[in-house]
């Protein structure tokens, strides 16, 4: 059989092996912003002669009889691979595990998230098995994208459901993938350092657009808030405690009987009226959305005319088993089970007709979206998608073919459909996706975890992962979605909130509120949370440099912190550092090194220190790096540290108007460098919320710090630039140095 390779870069081979005389469309379809051009295609008689001059030990791409594919890889002693994804791991480092990512039903509660990137792994993913596919109830994300240390990666193009991907579980010396069908084709990356590779798979997939700055603060959350007036109160005790909160999330109780994609007229009378009001005070407002509705609901029987619902071997609607079809919400607003629909949200038409029903929610004033159940949940074999338009036209898709394209088809419609009706920037929290969910906005959550401490201390994991993996807005229900945390383990997940890309606090029928586990939890949370809003403006810089440059925001240490140019000797040096190979309890959060404490009862906390000068941003004290601390840790303490020759540009006033105000009306620069040396950070700034970045309207400045004297170069851009005075530190509203 024939062994097709496209040469996109002079980094991504493309090697696909078919019987017919041309490569096909990839099987997500619209790969790259960038849309990469092959530079030669050719045709091979051997897999050697298509992979000549790249430096992975591919040795076996191959069809069997029965249609099934199968892919082999030699790994050499001692090397790693980075990527892989499960609720189970145990560490970063898995060699010997085998983890299967089937993603059904966790016994924790806790979801799988499918694909040889699974959020819900360790970086270190040697000697895991993976089985590939998303089938969970709590939320899936399908990346099977490997990084070698020896400087390769590889990509496997099929969306073919529970795939295997073993990395060295069955034969140490071996990495195989197998799946019952589709397509042979892989996109092979060398040879670099991990952060060059990283950057070459988001070149390939699509890079991150930048969210609105408001979704990079503290988004409050909870299942769910039963009224307008519940959210009233609720923002009015913000407004008492003087706490920040940019975004309010509003679960499936806003619906009208569940599944009516209009606002309850008992509970959530007048949104017009009362999203302003929210508004007024800074807050924007996201509402969840599901893929489909049931028999007896008013949006059932158009999407019926239609043939906007999914169907069955014999075209009679697909019933499907979906919550709010069956039972309702247990002890809240219980319903008679009644037949279930699922969107066809392939076909082109039955998508927009969807969305449609979107639109006078936006008029409202609903600001982003939260997708939900879009693995799809309870997708069975018998499932059709008749009349597909995307990802290419084709005349149905069956159940293995579409769990892992659901998500991405619904992100995509809502990113194309929001572009035309908006000039907003797209953002939806998604419970499930694939390689590629980023260019359409999507920000991931870790799914339905318990309220343990080994939930807690697996969260670093699946972010870091998922940055690896080309998804660089990842986060989890702060506090646990499910149980009750208590005090402790509620401060520690919001302090590690602070310092992930996605801050939210959920929990089902539970608060999650800053203040909901006591006083003396709220002060302990209170430095942490005011913190994140006063970095917001550096937050939204680390962001526009991370999302251009194809990297993660919350990075593995062995990536180095943002602003590590990939290919450069700096790189290299964070890849090769032992300590960091198989580190997932401390990251960099852009160029802050964040340890947060995730040990129960913990009095002190060890840090590992890259090299260079280091300083404790609570206290100012310096570190020498190259080794090793030991720092002492409170229940208030968030151990965080920055490189002395950075600065930090804050907003001054991060509570005014109890939300955020955007730009920042004023701004300080924080620096710890010493009389004689200088500190620097760079600023971005734009309206926040258009894609009038775009034509220019954003400031790129350069802030140094020397001397108590702060100089400002702008870079680019056409929007006006800030005036930024220098203040003395006071992360958290807390004076410099008041802390040791």
């Amino acid at each position: 059989m024939p062994i097709h390779a496209q040469q996109l870069s002079a980094l991504i081979r493309r090697i696909h092996v078919d019987a017919t005389d041309r490569l096909p469309d990839p099987a997500i379809g619209d790969w790259g912003r960038e849309r990469l051009a092959a530079e030669a295609t050719s045709t091979h008689e051997t897999l050697a002669d298509a992979l000549e001059g790249l430096s992975i030990p591919l040795e076996l791409l191959e069809r069997g009889d029965d249609g099934s594919v199968r892919l082999q890889v030699r790994l050499a002693a001692g090397e790693r691979l980075w990527g892989g994804y499960d609720a189970d791991a145990e560490g970063f480092d898995r060699r010997g595990d085998h983890v299967h990512l089937t993603n059904e039903l966790h016994p924790r509660g806790q979801h799988h998230m499918a694909g040889a990137c699974d959020l819900c792994n360790s970086v270190d993913a040697e000697d895991a098995e993976l089985a590939i596919g998303t089938f969970s109830n709590y939320g899936e994300l399908h990346l099977p994208f490997v990084v070698s240390s020896d400087g390769w990666g590889l990509y496997i193009s099929n969306a073919r459901d529970r795939a295997v991907l073993d990395l060295g579980a069955r034969d140490e010396d071996l990495l195989t993938w197998t799946a019952s069908g589709g397509e042979l084709d892989v996109y092979v990356f060398g040879a670099g350092d991990p952060a060059t590779l990283v950057a070459e798979f988001v070149r390939l997939t699509g890079h991150q657009p930048l969210p609105p700055a408001w979704t990079l603060g503290f988004l409050q959350s909870r299942f769910g808030y039963e009224s307008f007036d519940h959210v009233h109160r609720t923002l009015d005790r913000f407004e008492q405690e003087q706490l920040p909160v940019h975004g309010l999330i509003f679960d499936v109780q806003w619906l009208e009987d569940h599944v009516n994609l209009r606002w309850d007229p008992a509970n959530f009378p007048d949104p017009a009226g009362n999203l302003a009001r929210i508004a007024k005070h800074g807050v924007r407002s996201i509402v969840i959305t599901e893929p489909g509705t049931r028999a007896g609901a008013s949006n059932h029987a158009p999407g019926v005319a239609r043939r906007a619902f999914a169907t069955d071997v014999n075209g009679s609607e697909y019933d499907s088993h979906q919550w709010y079809a069956k039972r309702g919400i247990e002890g809240y607003r219980e319903i008679e089970p009644s037949t279930g629909a699922l969107l066809n949200v392939f076909r082109e038409d039955a998508a927009d007709w969807w969305y449609d029903q979107h639109v006078p929610l936006l008029e409202q004033g609903v600001d982003a979206w939260w997708l939900d159940l879009n693995e799809p949940e309870d997708v069975r074999h018998d499932v059709r998608f008749p009349d597909v338009d995307w990802p290419a036209k084709r005349d149905v898709l069956v159940g293995d073919d579409v769990r892992n394209l659901f998500a991405i088809a619904q992100q995509r419609l809502f990113a194309r459909r929001d572009r035309q009706q908006t000039d907003r920037r797209p953002f939806v929290l998604s419970r499930s996706g694939s390689a590629g969910s980023q260019r359409y906005g999507a920000a991931p959550w870790t799914g339905d975890v318990g309220a343990t401490w080994t939930d807690l201390r697996v969260q670093p994991r699946l972010t870091l992962i998922a940055g690896m993996c080309g998804i660089p807005l990842t986060g989890s229900d702060v506090g646990g979605f499910n149980g009750d945390p208590g005090a402790e383990l509620f401060v520690r997940w919001m302090q590690l909130g602070a310092v992930t890309p996605v801050f939210r606090a959920h929990g089902y029928m539970a608060d999650r509120e800053p203040w909901s586990q006591g006083d003396d939890a709220l002060e302990a949370i209170r430095p942490s949370l005011m913190l994140r809003a006063q970095l917001l403006p550096s937050i939204v810089t680390w962001t526009w440099q991370a999302l251009r440059a194809g990297q993660p925001l919350a990075r593995p240490m062995m990536l180095g912190p943002l602003g590590t140019e990939p290919g450069s000797d700096d790189a290299r040096r964070y890849a090769a550092d032992a300590r960091f190979q198989d580190c997932d309890d401390q990251f960099f959060f852009g160029p802050l090194l964040a340890a947060p404490v995730l040990e129960e009862g913990a009095t002190t906390r060890r840090i590992e220190l890259p090299e260079g000068e280091w300083v404790d941003v609570w206290s100012g004290d310096v570190h020498a790096g190259g080794g090793s601390i030991e720092v002492d840790v409170q229940l208030d303490t968030l151990p965080l540290l920055v490189p002395r020759t950075t600065a930090l540009v804050v907003d001054a006033d991060p509570v005014a108007g109890r939300g955020y105000a955007w730009p920042p009306p004023e701004l300080e620069v924080w620096s710890w460098a010493g009389d004689d040396d200088a500190a620097t950070a760079t600023l971005y700034l734009d309206d926040g919320i258009t894609r009038m970045h775009e034509q220019g309207a954003y400031c790129q400045q350069l802030v140094t710090v020397r001397g108590g004297e702060v100089e400002v170069e702008r870079l680019g851009g056409a929007w006006p630039a800030s005036r930024i005075r220098a203040a003395a530190p006071s992360p958290g509203g807390i004076a410099a140095g008041s802390r040791s």
